[in-house]
């Protein structure tokens, strides 16, 4: 049998709670948080770019037009309909105007429909357009 007034009698004092490890396993969740941060810019389709051999970085803080190879279309890694990429682009316009847009076409994605959503977000107000592309090789 345990003797439970032996164990009480050995642990009296106050509980304490030891912060060495909480801080460890906080600083394990920041580094988590921190690399899985980047990815947050997904355009909420599985996308292949093509590749360019020159390009140019553009703000952190920009509108995200995903273009699947089959003409799937997302808006900030939500699925919308070509048609409602105009309102869409003029609402965040509103917010922030100097905010540019990036599309993130798929390489197999045809011109016609590359060209169509670009069309929608200049008439939806956006001045800066640009198109996603990858400058590593595989």
């Amino acid at each position: 049998m345990i003797d439970l007034n032996a164990l009480r009698r050995r642990h009296r004092g106050q509980p304490e709670l030891v912060i060495i490890s909480l801080i460890d396993i906080m600083m394990v969740l920041l580094i988590f948080l921190l690399s899985t941060a980047s990815s947050s810019h997904e355009v909420g389709l599985k996308v292949e770019r093509p590749f360019a051999s020159a390009g140019a970085k553009l703000d952190s803080e920009s509108m995200l037009i995903g273009i699947g190879s089959g003409g799937q279309i997302s808006f900030e890694g939500k699925r919308v309909d070509r048609l409602s990429i105009r309102r869409l682009v003029e609402e965040r316009l509103a917010r922030r105007p100097d905010l540019a847009v990036i599309l993130v076409a798929d390489k197999e994605t045809p011109a016609e429909i590359l060209v169509g959503v670009m069309d929608e977000a200049q008439q939806g107000g956006a001045k800066r357009i640009a198109i996603a592309s990858r400058t590593d090789h595989p």
